[in-house]
């Protein structure tokens, strides 16, 4: 079987969107943190960011009073995203940023264990979910949790597939006209909600926007889904349980959060 060619950086998507954070961005981003995990869930304790992207969420455990932040991505825009957001926030010093990828065995090993690992939307798109899962199953700390966000698996995964494949084949101008066309179809959605279809942008709840999520989306290679059920055994099978599931239709991501008890 061919290998999907892949033309998307993840990194170069999330370093435009840094350049669009405001302090309105932060404070959705911190709010549902604490929605989450708890008002002062955060303080005082480790937290390992997998797949940090743009770093907004790191930069929020951070401000949120945690103890360290350690945040790594495999894409060096993304990196160097997080660095930028590192840099605003004053260069903390228990706030680090390092270049890996959460399937390799010996960069995962030299990351310890810690008290609150995050990975949003990130381990279906490493090309091995089940093992990137085990990995980050194998960081946390006794006592500590697991949040994750997982595309949700159903009977349109062929068609978004092939979506993707289309967006990473097309040249630059044809990236372009799928999202778009995109943006046209969600204008179109609005407009029958009697929403104003001007303002499709909008800001949503984890601070991200319509624009840089949209293409997130489209450019998303590697993509693996899963069922609730897949997940939640998965994970229960190595120690975890379940505290709360926020589940989503096919196309999104239903989030997870797992404690392992001490």
């Amino acid at each position: 079987m061919e290998k999907e060619a892949v033309t998307f950086s993840f990194g170069k998507n999330w370093r435009s969107f840094v350049d669009t954070v405001s302090e309105e961005t932060v404070r959705l981003s911190m709010t549902n943190i604490e929605e989450w995990l708890g008002r002062d869930s955060v303080a005082g304790r480790t937290v390992l960011d997998v797949g940090c992207g743009s770093g907004l969420h790191s930069l929020c455990f951070y401000l949120l009073g945690a103890k360290g932040v350690v945040s790594l991505d495999a894409d060096p825009y993304s990196v160097e995203s997080t660095r930028i957001l590192w840099e605003k926030a004053g260069k903390p010093a228990n706030w680090r940023t390092s270049q890996g990828s959460i399937l390799d065995k010996d960069f995962v090993g030299g990351l310890g264990s810690h008290e609150v690992v995050y990975s949003w939307g990130v381990l279906h798109h490493t090309g091995s979910m089940w093992e990137a899962l085990d990995n980050a199953c194998s960081l946390v700390s006794r006592g500590g949790v697991l949040w994750v966000a997982i595309y949700v698996k159903g009977p349109d995964y062929q068609k978004h597939l092939a979506l993707k494949q289309s967006f990473n084949r097309a040249s630059a101008v044809g990236k372009k006209l799928i999202v778009w066309k995109e943006i046209y179809k969600l204008m179109r959605l609005r407009w029958s909600w009697r929403q104003n279809p001007f303002a499709w942008n909008e800001k949503r709840v984890r601070g991200m926007d319509t624009y840089h999520d949209l293409v997130d989306w489209l450019g998303g290679l590697p993509y693996e889904v899963a069922s609730k059920e897949e997940v939640v055994g998965f994970c229960r099978e190595r120690g975890f349980v379940l505290k709360t599931i926020n589940e989503r239709p096919e196309g999104a991501c239903s989030d997870y959060l797992f404690s392992l008890p001490e």
